[in-house]
């Protein structure tokens, strides 16, 4: 005899189009002011948010300016022991600084003058690099020495010749007949040298000098010559007037008191000016005397924005970002109802099975990209960085697409072993099939996991590596996970 069904599968499942549109309109519409009133939270969260999405760049970065730090100070072992506790644990940033050692001098006299007062130290003396330096490799001091004696007829010669003691004198003419001696000479020679430039440099009246005003005239004559920058008005557009020019060197010496040390200094650096110009072919053009030092600063990490509207903007995608996930719950909640209205009732059963293990996977999948994997990629991207020399500075805009783009990246990554199980169950591949073809599994699992990251593969084989395992219990998965029972098996015969 014929058995009648218990139930009838599709008595609560008959709706027309227009009521699926009806449903559709009005989930849409209900989705729509709850996220709009997620946004409205958002809005206030949004400075909070946006911190949060910072934080693994801050941490990378300051383990890059940590590691540069350390990079700085690694070739002195008893340099590094000392200064670990202040980069390791304190968080300063080591660097080297270059300062101008002459206005060092002036600023401490000037500043401090019982401290420094006393100090014995001339601002803007000659220095062994002010000498150029020939092809070789070796200074041309014993050039520059050998060309004064060769031009000792000539006026400017006879100026700074005439400078010179008798004994000076004499130590002058053996620096030239020097120029012949082995090379070990040339380097006592050069310091020789600069106490010869140094000597002129303190002549008080050496930029009055008309000889030497002839000589610079002719090496300035060019262009490209640094007395252009003067800017003076009245100069001619087809030659520099020399004369305006040491018109205002001597107005920097005039505003100093007479007999000051800050006179002197400007004596000298006036001097200094007009001998290095006079003598372009063996001197370089005059410039502060600069020495590196260290310093030191508490690393305080800030992500950059290059626009006057970019901070909006930000704030603007975090309260749409933060909307979102405020209102995910109910978005899609509203999307089930829309989708549930057409559903028979067993096929409801496997959304409120899986659905969960779903969202589950998903937010997990997001949690690892963005709490577990995004610190080391960083750190991976900016070792680059440390070795070629380029520091990063990021901008929050490009930050906010990459944190988004990540951990979405490993969200729908981590839905294999559900997409395994719906395979398996609609019969397109069976568990022995899933085993016996591992191997090409996990080279689909590592192309994939190339296009679901960024260029990198550090976050390539971060996210290979736990859907290889995931693989592996989507097999577990659908060999232990109960099949509901088929509705269709009491059937009838209508006859």
């Amino acid at each position: 005899m014929a058995k009648h069904p218990k139930e009838d599968l599709f008595s609560e499942s008959t709706m027309s189009f227009g009521d699926h549109l009806e449903e559709l309109r009005q989930c849409l519409f209900r989705g729509m002011i709850g996220l709009l009133i997620g946004v409205g939270v958002g809005i206030f969260l949004a400075k909070d948010i946006v911190k949060e999405i910072q934080m693994p760049l801050k941490e990378a970065l300051r383990e890059y300016y940590q590691q540069r730090s350390f990079d700085l100070v690694r070739t002195d072992s008893f340099r590094l022991a000392e200064t670990a506790g202040m980069i390791g644990d304190e968080g300063y940033s080591a660097d080297t600084m270059e300062i101008e050692i002459d206005q060092l001098f002036i600023n401490l006299r000037q500043s401090m003058p019982q401290l420094f007062g006393a100090v014995q130290y001339k601002s803007y003396m000659f220095v062994e690099q002010d000498f150029l330096i020939e092809e070789d490799g070796e200074s041309n001091h014993l050039l520059f020495f050998r060309h004064i004696q060769s031009n000792s007829k000539e006026k400017w010669a006879k100026y700074l010749l005439d400078k010179l003691t008798e004994q000076q004198l004499d130590s002058f003419n053996e620096l030239v007949q020097s120029a012949d001696e082995p090379v070990d000479i040339d380097v006592v020679s050069a310091v020789a040298a600069v106490e010869f430039l140094n000597i002129w440099a303190n002549v008080p009246d050496l930029f009055k000098n008309e000889s030497l005003r002839e000589l610079v005239q002719k090496k300035v004559e060019r262009k490209t010559s640094s007395w252009m920058d003067f800017g003076l008005e009245n100069a001619d557009e087809n030659a520099i007037d020399v004369r305006a020019v040491y018109a205002v060197l001597e107005q920097q010496i005039q505003r100093e008191p007479a007999g000051s040390v800050a006179r002197e200094d400007t004596i000298r650096r006036v001097n200094k000016f007009i001998i290095t110009n006079a003598f372009s072919d063996f001197l370089r053009s005059a410039r502060p005397v600069t020495i590196t030092v260290p310093i030191w600063e508490k690393v305080d990490v800030r992500v950059q924005t290059l626009n006057a509207h970019e901070g909006f903007m930000i704030w603007i995608k975090a309260a749409f970002i933060g909307g979102i996930i405020l209102s995910s719950p109910w978005l899609f909640y509203q999307i089930w109802q829309f989708i549930a209205a057409g559903l028979y009732p067993h096929e409801r059963k496997y959304v409120y099975i899986y659905l969960p293990f779903s969202l589950f996977l998903f937010f997990g999948g997001a949690a690892m990209a963005f709490y577990v994997v995004m610190e080391p990629v960083l750190d991976f991207l900016f070792s680059y960085n440390r070795m070629m020399e380029i520091d990063p500075d990021p901008r929050i805009s490009e930050w906010l697409g990459f944190v988004m783009f990540l951990p979405l990246g490993f969200g729908i990554a981590f839905q294999l072993p559900l997409v395994m199980l719906m395979l398996q169950r609609i019969g397109m591949f069976t568990i022995e099939a899933y085993l016996a073809k591992w191997r090409v599994a996990i080279l689909i699992i590592f192309i994939a996991s190339m296009f679901l990251t960024p260029a990198d593969p550090l976050s390539m084989l971060m996210l290979a590596g736990p859907l290889t395992i995931l693989y592996f219990f989507g097999i577990t998965l659908c060999k232990f996970m109960p099949r509901n029972r088929n509705p269709y098996a009491d059937g009838y015969d209508p006859a």
